[in-house]
């Protein structure tokens, strides 16, 4: 069983149904394909697989609920993709608030 599992949506049917999948991140291989993304399956799926010790997810607030009630001690991180897409919302937010000051300067 994983120690490092990352969970994600994928679509069954684009815009209408979407189930989870799980990967062991350690060796990039999927473990298991949940029906839904109800954070009562995750946590559930999560809770029979004990000695999970890091959750590493989106910032989906289902995702969160479920890991955070299926592995309560795990440590829960933003998977790679989602790091840097704050990081680049973060940094437009930064720049939009100081773009007037900006235009001071010319």
């Amino acid at each position: 069983m994983p120690r490092v599992v990352g969970v994600d949506e994928y679509a069954i049917r684009k815009g209408r149904v979407y189930g989870t999948v799980l990967v062991d991140v350690e060796t990039r291989r999927p473990v298991d394909l949940l029906p839904d993304r109800k954070s009562g399956i995750l946590a559930a799926w999560l809770a029979e697989h004990r000695g999970i010790e890091v959750v590493c997810r989106d910032r989906a607030p289902f995702f969160a609920e479920g890991a955070s009630i299926g592995a309560p001690t795990a440590v829960q991180v933003a998977d790679r993709f989602h790091l840097w897409r704050n990081l680049g919302e973060a940094a437009e937010r930064c720049v939009s608030r100081h773009r007037p000051s900006a235009r001071d300067l010319r």
